[in-house]
């Protein structure tokens, strides 16, 4: 029998061996892309009727989205944060202008809620708001969902919710320390990257990618930080005073639209496409209507050198009714409508025309919906200025007046960027923050230019794909910056889309646009899948680490 105490050899600590291993590396990165990608997402609250299969399928394609295009998340997340610190600016103001104005302090934490459709109206005699086209399909709102836009008229009209902020962060999923533990995850990563090149060890492809990521996830975080995580209902407005305005709301927005898609008459091959994808805009009711009346009012757009932007200045009582406005009157707002300058081509869908259905007629819920709309804009004169699009005067002291369609309530708030957000900014200053985004994310990867390459094939694809991906968005940035400063060159992009350009024009666009855009998709792919396969030879250095980072604790 041995004598155990001659073989066992004991000892206090030992030190994990030095340098990493292929499945130590694989494991970190990948770590840290699912916290980068999938924790640190922030979807909207979702609809009332949503499978767990429509869950999953729109967290799919988020996730898709953040690993092979995570600077359009981050873009997400900037036109979110701008317009929830624009809106939270509108309400303090709108507060601050009321005397007497109570109730809990309005934060970033309230506006960011309110932008991710965290507030509706929902009381009895909603579904009378409906127009008749809805009532055939049966598709009448029980719900209103309040969008950024929506929130801020409401707040000008006086009616702020009183909630607190303690309420809205309980329907979040995380707190300020879950998110701290995962950007210290990521900051580990990127300070083990930075501590290699300061050791003069080479980065891998798969962590030149992760890097990328957490710092896209950096910026996430920073426009994200306020806004609840996972919020599943949305606190609920029971104000049944309120029905008159949710009325104006409702027709103000595209709920209220309705386009038949077996019905559409398409200009382009791409609206058609969308038609076929149910993805277009739908004209709201209260583009068709009009106000006539003998108001008390005076515009300065009879004898105005700019017609197109008539303002009305209301002085006493709103008189008058709502009516359907002719096809005269509608051809002259088809004529002057202009597309919103704040919202970036690529945040709106196109609109298509359709043909109203057959046997359309007034119905009961078309009047009340017309009397509500009255009442409110009695009760809120100033909703008549800065609406106007289109006022003229029919003869013996008869004025009608056009207002602007603006997307006030929808059924629920989507998670890409559209015109239910608020904006300051022009839409070609937008698109410039999404390209100069894209441009980085390809020059963070063209840093590997003189990295290490399973084979020279590889090499050349990888610096292609990065070089293309990188000149891509610089070639937008200055193309954005040139259609602001040469507004021709914009109405040549706007024509096309609209399908006003000869065929042969379009077609060769056309063309031209998908090659350059199925490309810059094979780009990404390929860089992604080429930072995990190049795994398979790397240099025996790229697994040597730095002596101190073996002292840290980390995953």
């Amino acid at each position: 029998m041995p004598n155990a105490t001659v073989d066992l050899v004991v000892v206090g600590y030992v030190s994990d061996p030095h340098g990493r291993g292929t499945i130590s590396l694989l494991l970190s990165s990948i770590l840290t892309l699912i916290l980068c990608v999938w924790s640190a997402l922030h979807f909207n609250v979702p609809p009332s009727n949503q499978t767990a299969t429509r869950d999953a399928l729109l967290s799919a394609r988020w996730v898709i989205a953040g690993i092979y295009a995570p600077e359009l998340v981050v873009f997400a997340a900037w036109r979110q944060w701008s317009s929830a610190r624009l809106l939270q600016a509108l309400v303090v103001e709108a507060k601050a202008t009321r005397a007497g104005s109570a109730g809990p302090e309005w934060t970033m934490t309230h506006s960011f809620f309110a932008c991710t459709g965290g507030f509706a109206f929902e009381f009895p005699g909603l579904e009378a708001l409906s127009t008749s086209r809805e009532e055939q399909e049966s598709q009448a709102p029980r719900r209103l969902t309040l969008t950024a836009r929506g929130m801020a008229l409401l707040a000008r009209c006086g009616h702020i919710p009183d909630v607190s902020r303690a309420e809205i962060e309980d329907k979040s999923k995380a707190n300020d320390l879950a998110k701290a533990m995962v950007i210290l995850q990521a900051t580990w990563m990127l300070v083990q990257v930075l501590g290699r090149l300061a050791a003069g060890l080479p980065v891998t492809l798969v962590e030149v990618n992760t890097v990328a990521h957490v710092l896209c996830a950096f910026a996430m975080y920073l426009f994200w930080w306020h806004k609840p995580l996972l919020p599943r209902e949305p606190l609920i407005i029971r104000d049944q005073s309120l029905l008159p305005l949710a009325a104006f709301m409702y027709s103000s927005s595209e709920m209220s639209g309705y386009v038949d898609p077996n019905k559409v008459q398409s200009q382009t091959i791409i609206k058609t496409l969308f038609a076929h994808l149910s993805h277009y805009s739908k004209t709201p009711e209260l583009e068709t209507l009009r106000l006539r009346s003998a108001q008390q009012a005076s515009t300065a757009q009879d004898d105005s050198d700019d017609p197109k932007k008539p303002v009305v200045t209301v002085k006493g009582e709103v008189r008058g009714e709502i009516e359907h406005a002719p096809d005269s009157c509608l051809a002259q707002v088809q004529c002057q409508r202009e597309k919103d300058k704040g919202t970036a081509f690529f945040e709106r869908r196109p609109r298509v025309v359709s043909s109203p259905p057959e046997g359309a007629h007034l119905s009961s819920n078309d009047s009340r919906r017309w009397d509500c709309i009255l009442r409110s804009l009695q009760h809120y004169p100033f909703l008549l200025e800065g609406r106007a699009s289109l006022v003229h005067s029919l003869g013996d002291g008869i004025r009608c007046t056009h207002l602007k369609p603006e997307q006030l309530v929808a059924s629920h708030i989507g998670n890409w960027p559209s015109d239910d957000l608020l904006r300051n900014v022009d839409g070609l200053v937008v698109g410039m923050v999404l390209w100069l985004a894209n441009l980085c994310y390809g020059g963070i990867h063209a840093a590997a230019w003189n990295d290490y390459f399973p084979s020279e094939v590889e090499k050349w694809m990888w610096r292609s794909s990065a070089a293309y991906i990188t000149f891509c968005g610089g070639l937008w940035v200055v193309l954005n910056f040139l259609v602001a400063r040469f507004r021709r060159l914009n109405q040549f992009w706007e024509h096309w889309m609209d399908g006003k350009k000869p065929l042969w024009q379009s077609l060769l666009l056309g063309v031209v646009v998908f090659i350059c855009g199925f490309s810059l998709v094979l780009a990404r792919v390929f860089i992604v899948i080429e930072a995990f396969i190049s795994i398979r030879q790397m240099p025996e250095s790229a697994y040597r680490t730095p002596e101190w980072s073996d002292m840290i604790p980390h995953f």
